[in-house]
């Protein structure tokens, strides 16, 4: 089966074509100017993006679209959404047999959306294109979570393992106040490649939800083992030391102050009925923070 893979340069991208075994052969749709250097060898490329999309899809079975815009607003509405509309009905009059969408886990109906995510709502906006409408080919969309795991080449989730290396003492929620749900790459990948074999609809990938001080932990240990984590309850941080510390900072003692020391930060959680969900086995939370951490160390960041 011929694949085409849209945002294959990306962090799922690349992982997805390294996972390509024989059944699937990948063809990796590169904008113009953009490096291949990272594809593996020997995957097949296709010059083009989601404007021009010319004979990107001659010959292929079956598409994976992962490319998406996730910064400014208008870029979204013209990639997330309008883009996904061009690939449509050029996968129509390609023919395919299966079209794959990588959604984002505050798309899925049944879980809460942010209001104020554009990225969201143009996820929500592209999915209207792909379940509300007859397509000729079977879709399917892939929830996932927070993603972890190596090729992380744009250092998207080292903020999270950077204060871990960069300190002995960490004392959230003084540094942070975050919830998460964590899921390995390759069990992303893994969904991809699922529903690439004639499982369409919907495909939760979520781990369990996950405290600061589970996450932080596990990366501690995973870096030098130096790093300790100190945790403060929330109520004490919220009622007690921000005050505190705002007192501080309007005499002219401390240097900062602010709302910054106790906002929460929400990376993927889920309903409880929903956690630990996806079509294929999962690897350990644990393991998609030891795999990102061993990652860096391997390329020399850490």
């Amino acid at each position: 089966m011929r694949v085409l893979v849209t945002g294959a340069t990306g962090f799922v991208g690349l992982n997805l074509l390294a996972a390509m075994g024989e059944d699937h052969e990948p063809v990796a749709l590169v904008r113009p100017g953009s490096t291949t250097a990272r594809l593996p060898d020997g995957v097949e490329t296709v010059e083009g993006d989601l404007d021009s999309l010319g004979g990107a899809l001659d010959g292929v079975d079956a598409v994976v679209h992962l490319a998406a815009a996730v910064y400014a607003e208008s870029a979204m509405a013209a990639t997330n959404v309008a883009g996904t509309e061009r690939l449509l009905d050029a996968a129509a009059e390609a023919g395919i047999d299966h079209f794959v969408f990588l959604s984002t886990i505050g798309a899925h109906p049944h879980v809460e959306s942010d209001p104020d995510s554009a990225y969201q709502r143009s996820k929500v906006a592209a999915e209207e294109l792909l379940f509300e409408a007859d397509h000729p080919f079977d879709v399917a969309a892939v929830y996932p979570t927070y993603i972890l795991g190596p090729r992380d080449y744009r250092l998207t989730r080292y903020e999270h393992v950077r204060p871990v290396a960069a300190n002995r003492l960490l004392v959230p929620p003084l540094y942070t106040y975050d919830e998460y749900n964590v899921v390995h790459v390759e069990d992303v990948v893994g969904t991809v490649r699922h529903c690439l074999d004639g499982n369409p609809g919907r495909h939760l990938v979520t781990g369990p939800n996950l405290t600061t001080r589970q996450v932080l932990g596990t990366i501690a240990d995973a870096t030098d083992g130096q790093c300790h984590i100190l945790p403060v309850p929330y109520s004490v941080m919220r009622w007690g030391i921000k005050p505190a510390i705002d007192l501080l900072a309007k005499v002219g003692v401390s240097p900062v102050g602010g709302a910054a020391f106790t906002e929460r930060g929400d990376y993927g959680t889920v309903p409880p009925a929903l956690t630990e969900r996806a079509p294929v086995a999962q690897r350990s939370w644990q393991s998609a923070l030891t795999d990102t951490v061993a990652w860096y160390r391997e390329v020399g960041i850490l």
